[in-house]
């Protein structure tokens, strides 16, 4: 058999499989891969059953409250308080116990501080609590009677 009928061939099966008014889009959105669900933004980090994940134990959770800023992108400042609810390692990687360790959390203007819970071993994806912003993860609202910046064109 020929190339010149094996090409004219396979095309054909080719568009002959494809289902008609299939986008390209709408099959790599049915074939990406599942993207995890962003815990609940009310309580994520204010409660021992939703903790911010840092992994990497207190290299991790110095990292994460160096990104951590106030609504405004003021910085804050993070005192421990201690560790609580035991609970065994969810990543499957680790045999043993780990802890939540619990900080307390303020910045500038702030009233009364914000207790996150962390969890220092197992890793995951990270946010913000309600009413934080990470650095880097959008900008902070301008400061009020802050002018918008105008570009000529």
């Amino acid at each position: 058999m020929s190339l010149f009928r094996v090409i004219p061939a396979a095309v054909l099966l080719l568009t002959a499989c494809a289902s008609p008014g299939t986008s390209f889009e709408e099959v790599m959105r049915q074939n990406a891969p599942l993207k995890p669900a962003r815990p609940d933004p009310l309580t994520y980090g204010t409660r021992p059953e939703n903790p911010v994940r840092v992994g990497w134990g207190d290299k991790g959770v110095m990292a994460y409250f160096k990104l951590l800023r106030g609504p405004q992108g003021q910085p804050v400042a993070w005192r421990r308080m201690g560790d609580c609810c035991e609970f065994t390692q969810v990543d499957g990687l680790g045999q043993g116990q780990g802890r939540l360790s619990i900080f307390e959390v303020t910045y500038e203007g702030l009233d009364t501080p914000v207790v996150l819970y962390v969890d220092a071993f197992t890793g995951g994806n990270v946010y913000a609590p309600w009413g934080f912003l990470l650095e880097g993860q959008g900008d902070p609202p301008p400061a009020s009677g802050a002018e918008p910046e105008v570009i000529d064109l």
